[in-house]
């Protein structure tokens, strides 16, 4: 086994290993639309066009699980990591921080997508939620997410100084985005300059491209979410890849 192989499985077992990380990463999603249908229903209402809450809703929902992943919980666990000297040990290792960013990245990614996998197919089958559009670019949307959002994960990790910091400024960003990203509210429901706001985070750009192509959009339609998320992956990527420290 190669040295990146050793490290996914070791990073693996620590991911799941931590309560938080494995709630969020694994069972939030599923728990979250199964909590939603039951409290909501998905019987047909005239303010979702005629559509259950759960049609309306559920291609939104991984737009939450990733919020909280991406300012949350990567970059406190990397810098707790970082502070507790855990990632010195890897600087005696011929591994370049390229190698170990992917390691870890290619664990939360599976995890992640598994998981928002896991809920869709929960929406569909238990409440009978049926995309409009093609699923195979709502999942592959969910992708392009999953990438971009763990990316604006690790590069948080590389400029933040300590674990105080990281949490703090986690935990003061990631509620006010969920809440105009249009994953929690409706955003019809915002004053007009709130919603123009929101435009600008690349949240809401992810909820409307899952938004827009399980509602049958083409991608043609979709053109702005999709090169602003493009354009976070690449940012966000250099920023981790360019700021990442051992220690």
């Amino acid at each position: 086994m190669t040295a990146v192989g050793k490290l996914v499985a070791v990073q693996a077992r620590r991911t799941l290993r931590e309560p938080a990380a494995a709630f969020f990463m694994v069972a939030f999603a599923p728990l979250f639309a199964l909590l939603m249908g039951l409290v909501f229903g998905n019987e047909p209402q005239a303010e979702f066009g005629d559509r259950g809450y759960i049609d309306a809703n559920l291609a939104s929902f991984p737009a939450i699980v990733l919020a909280i992943v991406s300012f949350v919980l990567v970059p406190i666990d990397i810098v707790s990591q970082r502070e507790s000297g855990a990632l010195r040990r890897f600087r005696a290792t011929p591994l370049r921080p390229v190698g170990y960013i992917a390691a870890d990245v290619l664990v939360r990614f599976a995890i992640s997508l598994l998981s928002i996998a896991a809920m869709f197919a929960l929406g569909m089958l238990v409440f009978g939620a049926r995309p409009a559009g093609d699923l195979a670019s709502v999942l592959l949307a969910a992708v392009l997410g999953v990438l971009a959002f763990l990316a604006v994960g690790y590069a948080l990790a590389a400029v933040m100084p300590s674990q105080g910091t990281a949490q703090a400024f986690g935990n003061v960003l990631v509620y006010p985005l969920i809440i105009l990203s249009g994953a929690a509210v409706p955003t019809a429901v915002l004053p007009e300059g709130v919603r123009q706001v929101a435009q600008f985070s690349p949240l809401t750009q992810l909820v409307e491209l899952l938004r827009g192509l399980w509602a049958g959009q083409p991608w043609a339609e979709n053109w702005v979410p999709l090169v602003v998320l493009l354009g976070v992956l690449g940012a966000a990527t250099a920023v981790a890849a360019r700021f990442f420290r051992w220690e």
